[in-house]
Formats: C-alpha cells, structure tokens, sequence
C-alpha cells in the first residue's frame, strides 16, 4: 500500500494479549500516513505465524504473553524470516528481559507508555535501519552495558578507516541515512560498512553491534 507522500507504506503487525493495548496502538498509529497495521494477534506463537505470512516491515509484540512468550517469538521471527524486524514492547524495565532480546535480534524496545508521537518516530527510525529504546530501559542499557570504563574482554578486531567512523556514529544511534550525510557516502555504501561490522564482531543486528562494540572497547569517544 502507498502512503499518502507516495511512498511505500510502513507495515506493521501488532501482536499482545491486551486487547486494549492492540487498539490503542491502532489509534496511536491511525494518524502516521506512512504506517498500516496489516494485522494483530495476541500471542507469539501467532506473532511467527503472521510474521510468515504476511511478511511486515516491523513486528511489534509484547514481551509477556501465553503460549509462547515475546522472546521465543522473536528469536523465532529472526531465524525463519529475517527481513522482519521486531520490536518487543514492555510495560517495565527489565534487564534480563532486554538481554533476551538482545541476543535474539530485536531492533529495540519500547515501553507500552510510549506517547503516540514516540512510537510513530520510533518505528520509523527503525524502518530507516535504526533502533529504538525507550529512556526508562536506555537508562538501565547505558549504564550496564554500553559505557562501562572497562571492556569486558580484549580481543583485536581490525576495522578499516572507514569501518571505524561508521561503528563510532552506529554507537551514536545515527541511522544509515544519516551515517551517509556526515560521512558524505551513499547510504548503501554505509549499509555495506555495517553489514561488513556485524560480520567481523559475529552479531546479527544494529544493537547487538553497539553492545558488543562496547564489550571489547572498540568505540572511539
């Protein structure tokens, strides 16, 4: 589906056992014109289901639901159907929750009480390549496990010149777009760069990159 600036439609699927919290984010998003909502469900084993078969660009699910909880589900979603990306929405801050998600692959976390205004940026910026978490657990995130004063391990990596800069700016949170405009590159020659870092520090998404970055101390500051 087109949106209304003649774009492709940025289609997501919703996916909680809160009927309430599914239609509240309908109405959050009934005003973005670049968002649809192709579909919900209410558990994880429905978010893998409807995640194959209606292939959206984002997948939003809680992370607490009945018969498969969101964790399993996105560890699933991202083996089976990687071009999806997912996002785990929470209405607490929980660390061990969010390293789950992390080493499942997810582009980030929200929390249920993200303002309508958040959570359309949000999806956005993950459309973009980017990720998203919300400042309750960032807080939590930054604090343990991406600015420690000393690395967790030491192991030598070598990045070229420009592999660098791009993994300094990823660790900013600038998207591939803007990576591009401050590097003065084509934005695929900076998504090429980031797929080269993933490949070198054997991770399978943009978060994982900045954690793991921070693990080995290969950040510049």
């Amino acid at each position: 589906m087109m949106s209304e600036s003649g774009g492709e439609a940025i289609r997501v699927v919703v996916v909680d056992d809160d009927d309430l919290v599914r239609e509240n984010i309908r109405t959050y998003l009934a005003g973005a014109p670049d968002i649809e909502i192709v579909g919900t469900g209410a558990t994880g084993f429905e978010a893998t289901r409807l995640a194959g078969d209606l292939a959206p660009d984002i997948l939003m699910m809680d992370i607490r639901m009945p018969v498969m909880d969101g964790i399993s589900a996105a560890e699933q979603i991202r083996q089976l159907y990687p071009a999806v990306k997912v996002v785990l929405l929470t209405t607490f801050d929980d660390d061990d929750a969010m390293l789950a998600g992390l080493h499942a692959g997810v582009s980030g976390f929200l929390l249920k009480s993200t303002s309508p205004e958040d959570l359309v940026h949000g999806l956005r910026q993950v459309m973009d390549g980017g990720t998203v978490v919300s400042p309750g657990p960032t807080a939590r995130l930054v604090r343990d496990y991406l600015v420690s004063p000393q690395p967790t391990e030491r192991i030598e990596i070598e990045f070229s010149m420009r592999e660098q800069e791009v993994l300094d700016l990823l660790c900013q949170a600038y998207t591939n777009q803007e990576i591009a405009e401050r590097l003065f590159v084509r934005e695929s020659t900076v998504k090429s760069h980031v797929s080269s870092i993933m490949t070198k520090l054997g991770v399978s998404s943009r978060l994982k990159v900045v954690v793991r970055a921070h693990e080995l101390g290969l950040v510049r500051h």
